[in-house]
């Protein structure tokens, strides 16, 4: 017999309050799908300035359009997936400031838990469907000899992806607690990854390139296991084990700044509405 005393999992109440939050959100079709499908218009602008950069050079670093692209498709994939799992941390200045965090505390489930699932973010459906697209479309173009194995880790290393990028925008969402701001700083690092994602940072100055892999950790979002998957570690900065190990970085950087987040969350007081 299960034991109702025990509150749900954190996994649980998640999942549960993205079925409600999508529900609700899908109460509004025409909403939803307009939203959706400019978000889709979005990443495609996005890809098609790649593709025009990598047209007018015939190569990036010695990697063609098809191995960019590929680059993209993780990172897009990725971040599609970072959108349903952490879209609402741009609303934590709004949560802290405005006194919505004192109801987060109040309720039996998980705080973090309830800020994530606040709305249900309509613009990452539209990125997972440009997202599997461009993904599928790319990895089968790609020079890359599938098995059941690199299939297995092409799926990790986008899940690693998107728990990467979660865990930066986590981590800068956490400091709102102690600064009661983060919003510009989230922005900051939203540009890094928009701006340097979707190409492989080997052909980047050595110490910008390290920047991006030590300090905002966006080269194992997807050059990383890109790099492993085409058979281009002559072009890798780090040791290949580390490269191989990107989707348990993310994971691991998740781990951590989910328990930097409870730690800061010490540091809330409340504006008292």
């Amino acid at each position: 017999m299960a034991d109702i005393s025990r509150p749900p999992s954190a996994l649980r109440q998640y999942a549960v309050l993205v079925r409600i939050g999508l529900a609700s959100a899908l109460q509004y079709r025409a909403d939803f799908v307009l939203t959706a499908f400019g978000a889709i218009c979005y990443e495609a602008l996005s890809l098609a300035f790649v593709g025009v950069i990598v047209y007018a050079f015939g190569s990036i670093g010695g990697w063609g359009l098809v191995e960019i692209a590929f680059v993209y498709g993780i990172r897009s994939m990725g971040h599609a997936l970072h959108g349903v799992l952490s879209g609402q941390l741009w609303a934590t200045d709004g949560v802290v400031r405005e006194g919505e965090f004192d109801r987060y505390l109040l309720r039996p489930v998980n705080p973090l838990v309830q800020l994530l699932t606040r709305r249900f973010q309509v613009t990452a459906a539209g990125d997972i469907v440009f997202g599997l697209v461009v993904l599928t479309v790319t990895a089968v173009a790609a020079p890359v000899d599938w098995s059941v194995g690199w299939v297995a880790y092409l799926v990790a290393a986008v899940v690693g992806s998107a728990f990467l990028e979660s865990s930066v925008m986590l981590a800068i969402a956490s400091l709102t607690f102690r600064l009661l701001v983060s919003s510009p700083v989230l922005q900051v690092a939203d540009m890094a990854f928009v701006t340097f994602g979707p190409y492989p940072l080997s052909v980047l100055p050595r110490a910008v390139a390290y920047l991006l892999t030590f300090v905002v950790p966006l080269a194992f979002a997807a050059f990383f296991p890109a790099a492993v998957l085409l058979g281009r570690t002559s072009d890798l900065f780090v040791p290949i084990w580390l490269a191989v190990a990107s989707p348990a970085v993310g994971l691991l950087l998740y781990v951590a700044a989910v328990a930097f987040f409870h730690r800061q969350m010490r540091h809330y007081s409340s504006p008292g509405h």
